[in-house]
């Protein structure tokens, strides 16, 4: 017999919507039924059982006690209603993604997660984007990526800026990143499914609101970031993960030591190259010099939108180590030639490189 959920509500048209929502949560491994009184409720309780019970507080309680459900929630119209000992107020005029949350969190932190379960798919994929050059629309490229990849497969972005921007404030009450690491922390079990009920969805990209102190971001040990990235690729249900990193964050150059694609954005000018210079001699100083043939160097011309398809683009067309229109005859990809410190996509051209060289000694930092 199919496990059930039961919400049960006189007020039809809610309690409708509702049900369709959360039905459509991949995460819930139970069958939702609708009722509009009481009594149906029993009947369906009668015949089928229910794990769960998702009932208005306009139900009086000498009704509600009478359920037989394992776990009882109460939809409460004012927050601070008080209920009986034994259910869980709710409130419910808020996002259906935050009452789902609520009903994640008191069924995990109540040993059941029997009752969710966490939706695997294909491959994962570790993305970080990252540029020692500021005030570039590195974050809005960022963003932009993530929103065209979420289109094929399940994305998460990260924000991991020391001042992330005007969309965060202190104080929220949604889920941040610094929940995240505190239950990756605690326990590793029911990762997956805790991320999922705590991220919002910004057109089909799945987003974390970020650590909201700075002072707290920094202190973050690269042995908790590491940690926190393993159970998301491992344990949680997306594809992609995108990591939007600064310089604050502990073991930078190990994150992306360990990243499937860094895409590093930059802009045409003196002042920057000579930033750029500088950044690549100082991870060759730091024996990580194999990284600087890691970087896919993306040029901010146009809109992020832009520079975001053209990057892709040049993915596509180097998938199997050719560069279309490269100037260097086979020079595939750029990590495959140790002559070269790193490529820069062109965006006058799609597939385009310009390299520059490097020393012809070889690689013996022995990192990989």
């Amino acid at each position: 017999m199919d496990r059930q959920m039961i919400i049960c509500s006189e007020e039809e048209l809610y309690v409708l919507r509702l049900a369709d929502v959360i039905a459509d949560r991949e995460e819930l491994d139970l069958q939702v039924q609708v009722c509009t009184s009481f009594e149906q409720a029993e009947r369906l309780e009668e015949f089928q059982g229910a794990e769960l019970l998702l009932i208005g507080d306009e139900i009086p309680y000498e009704k509600r006690q009478m359920s037989r459900a394992a776990r009882r929630f109460v939809l409460t119209s004012q927050e601070g209603t008080e209920v009986g000992e034994e259910e869980i107020p709710i409130y419910k005029y808020q996002s259906v993604r935050r009452i789902f949350a609520q009903i994640v969190e008191t069924c995990l932190d109540q040993d059941n997660a029997g009752l969710f379960l966490v939706p695997r798919k294909g491959g994962r994929r570790l993305i970080v984007v990252y540029s020692p050059i500021h005030r570039i629309g590195k974050t809005r490229f960022a963003k932009a990526l993530g929103h065209v990849l979420s289109r094929e497969e399940g994305t998460l972005y990260l924000n991991m800026q020391e001042y992330p921007g005007k969309e965060f404030r202190l104080g929220g009450k949604s889920a941040s990143l610094a929940d995240l690491l505190y239950y990756s922390r605690q326990e590793q079990n029911h990762l997956g499914l805790r991320l999922a009920s705590m991220v919002k969805e910004e057109d089909g990209l799945a987003v974390l609101d970020p650590i909201p102190v700075s002072l707290d971001l920094k202190e973050v040990a690269w042995e908790d970031w590491n940690s926190l990235i393993l159970q998301i690729l491992k344990k949680g249900p997306y594809q992609n993960l995108i990591l939007d990193v600064s310089e604050s964050v502990q073991g930078l150059f190990d994150i992306l030591k360990i990243c499937d694609v860094w895409y590093l954005p930059y802009i045409e000018s003196v002042e920057e190259e000579g930033k750029l210079d500088q950044f690549f001699d100082v991870l060759e100083f730091m024996g990580y010099k194999k990284l600087s043939q890691k970087a896919r160097m993306t040029e901010m011309k146009g809109e992020p939108e832009i520079c975001v398809k053209k990057a892709l683009q040049y993915e596509k067309n180097t998938a199997y180590g050719d560069v279309a229109e490269s100037d260097h005859g086979k020079a595939g990809s750029v990590e495959g030639n140790r002559r070269w410190r790193t490529g820069r996509i062109d965006l006058s051209g799609i597939g385009r490189l310009r390299q520059r060289y490097l020393s012809s000694t070889p690689d013996e930092d022995g990192i990989w």
